[in-house]
């Protein structure tokens, strides 16, 4: 981007990596290589990037969403890699911020290594089943929604950013209000995309009701 912050990779056969796959084939391909046994992520990234990492005993810490609180954690003891997903790299080793051009010397370092085309490893890739909701917030009911959520939850919280529930079948929700616009940001992972959407949208209703 103009900034040098974030990257977007085509591969060796033209294919644009979306950000999410992007981030999977970072996470596949310096699990093996990691200076340190911690990669930091924010809590809305897919549980793909959990199982990937743990494939070689690594943990995934999640963090608010947020820039500037994921560059003060990459800088934690034990932790080698971190993303925004959205195309943001941080190699703390390096620098602990966004570099773009450092994530890309990185990268061709670890395709090198591994002797693996970047194509190959997009293909390997497991499934991600995700879909997002936005739901229009006035400001002044934020407090009342994320606290309705936290009260009438039917699952195991996490309350890193926003209200996350984590379901026994691997399902996870999330919904955060957005801190520069009166919405409420939904977001959600299932094993297929149709399972993604109906839990999005189920969670999007109970804001709704909250609002009216």
């Amino acid at each position: 981007d103009p900034d040098g912050e974030r990257l977007t990779i085509v591969d060796d056969e033209g294919e644009v990596l979306s950000d999410t796959e992007a981030l999977l084939v970072f996470i596949e391909l310096v699990r093996e290589h990691l200076l340190g046994d911690r990669i930091v992520l924010p809590v809305n990234t897919t549980s793909r990037a959990v199982e990937i990492a743990a494939r070689s005993g690594l943990t995934v810490v999640h963090t608010k969403i947020s820039a500037p609180v994921l560059m003060t954690a990459s800088t934690d003891r034990g932790v080698g890699f971190a993303a925004d997903g959205r195309g943001g790299f941080i190699l703390p080793g390096f620098l602990p911020a966004f570099d773009a051009a450092a994530a890309l010397v990185k990268l061709l370092d670890l395709l090198a290594r591994t002797d693996r085309s970047l194509s190959e490893v997009r293909r390997s890739l497991p499934a991600v089943s995700m879909a997002q909701e936005s739901v229009s917030t006035p400001w002044e009911t934020k407090g009342t929604v994320m606290r309705t959520l936290v009260e009438t939850a039917d699952a195991p919280l996490e309350l890193v950013d926003g209200v996350k529930a984590l379901y026994p079948d691997g399902r996870w929700v999330l919904a955060l209000p957005d801190p520069d616009a009166p919405v409420t940001q939904v977001w959600a992972e299932a094993a297929t995309v149709t399972e993604a959407k109906s839990l999005a949208k189920e969670w999007a209703k109970r804001i709704r009701r909250v609002v009216r």
